[in-house]
């Protein structure tokens, strides 16, 4: 069975399936309401995407193809997975941030934050620019998607996409924390920062303005402090309209085509199950050590260039692909349920999941009780590139790997540098008071 099946039978059946989709959606949403902060919040879009793995599971199910042991495989980590983010909210949380109002606003001079910015957004405009001089325009390429794009430049997107998140990160924290207003170099990156989200072919970028605003003040509204982003329904609809829009402008549909097309990606974003729920595809996945799968990202590439011989593990979505296709180009996300089943078999990936929810849990738990107003910048954004991160855990442990290590690197050496410069400043500022 193969996507094509997959697509013509949804089409064919369409108010039928539709219904199912939408029976799962309202259930999902409804397990999960106690577990996603808001509709801002990222594991929102996560238990979608696990509405449409669901949704991939019952149809291999309903068409006699599914497995007992895949299903009963997928059903225990769903269930375990829930679990653990629910007992994760009832395990006390490391204080982070104590009850004392310590953030220090200067009001004069060049602060280091402002440095720590500028040195942020200075590497984002480099990579930009190397982005769009190797890559191009990734919205005008008929050819590639936001994904196929940066085949064989990996390194281009992982820089590009670890400080573009800071980017946005630093500029909210100057106006909400520190009370500070944008310059006219903090400005013109916003404008880069729109016109790159707008074209890099992404159906939800956009949002990310929308999610990182929700995540960078939740702590705060939960203590009272700020009050929560309200979202009229107007709004709300543009936002819905956005990838409807990209389809239209990608590859030149009407708008009840991308509608439709929009409809099918939801349906099919457990592809990894639709394709990947057969024994002989199973044994073509290559990888066979999870550590090696969970830890590469990152550590692995750097012992690689330190010149150890370590072959980097071949994403499990790339070979299910390459199962059907014969292409390593791309491939679905390996997901939590199915990485399981394929690295611990099915009791061991039952333990998999339940670990998964308490360490996707308890970091929320940790996120949501910290004091923001009484930690250094470093610190904050430290915890915030993870909370960001954290639900792609449930999605493939590879991805996670590589944008929270990536991510944290990168705040950690603009930390470093600023602090640096910052120091030198000093130093010449001092120099020059006594001249």
């Amino acid at each position: 069975m193969g996507n094509d099946f997959f697509v013509r039978a949804i089409l064919d059946n369409w108010l039928y399936y539709g219904a199912i989709y939408g029976a799962l959606l309202c259930f999902y949403l409804l397990l999960y309401r106690k577990i996603y902060w808001g509709i801002l919040d990222p594991i929102l879009l996560t238990v979608i995407n696990l509405t449409g793995g669901a949704f991939c599971v019952y149809f291999l199910y309903s068409d006699q193809a599914l497995k007992p042991i895949y299903g009963w495989s997928f059903l225990g980590t769903e269930i375990a997975l829930f679990v653990g983010l629910t007992i994760a909210a009832y395990i006390p949380a490391i204080k982070l941030g104590g009850d004392t109002n310590r953030l220090e606003i200067p009001t004069q001079g060049i602060s280091e934050f402002d440095l720590f910015v500028f040195v942020v957004c200075t590497a984002y405009v480099f990579v930009e620019a190397i982005n769009l001089k190797t890559v191009g325009i990734v919205l005008l390429d008929s050819e590639h998607n936001h994904v196929s794009a940066y085949e064989g430049h990996g390194v281009i997107r992982a820089f590009l996409v670890s400080y573009r998140s800071l980017v946005i990160m630093s500029l909210y924290y100057k106006i909400l924390y520190l009370k500070k207003r944008l310059n006219l170099f903090e400005l013109f990156i916003c404008f880069v920062l729109l016109l790159d989200l707008a074209t890099n072919g992404s159906k939800s970028g956009i949002v990310v303005f929308f999610v990182m605003y929700f995540l960078i003040t939740y702590p705060m509204v939960v203590q009272g402090r700020m009050s929560t982003i309200k979202i009229s329904w107007p709004l709300m609809l543009v936002l819905l309209s956005f990838p409807v829009g990209i389809v239209m402008i990608s590859v030149g549909a009407d708008a009840s085509s991308a509608v439709q097309q929009v409809g099918l990606r939801l349906m099919a974003s457990g592809d990894i199950f639709l394709l990947g729920y057969y024994d002989d595809v199973m044994d073509s996945i290559q990888e066979s050590s999870f550590f090696k799968y969970a830890f590469y990202p990152g550590w692995g590439t750097i012992l690689k260039n330190l010149g150890f011989e370590i072959t980097p593990p071949e994403p499990v979505g790339v070979d299910v692909f390459a199962f059907y296709s014969g292409r390593r180009t791309s491939g679905a996300n390996g997901r939590y349920n199915y990485l399981a089943y394929h690295f611990f078999g099915l009791w061991g990936g039952i333990l998999y999941a339940l670990i998964i929810g308490l360490l996707v849990g308890y970091l929320r738990n940790i996120y949501k009780n910290l004091n923001p107003l009484n930690m250094n910048y470093y610190s904050f954004l430290f915890i915030l590139v993870l909370i960001a991160c954290s639900t792609r855990l449930i999605d493939d442990i590879l991805l996670f790997g590589n944008t929270s290590f990536w991510g944290l690197l990168f705040l950690t050496l603009s930390y470093v540098v600023a602090k640096i410069l910052y120091m030198v400043l000093q130093v010449i500022t001092k120099s020059k008071s006594y001249a």
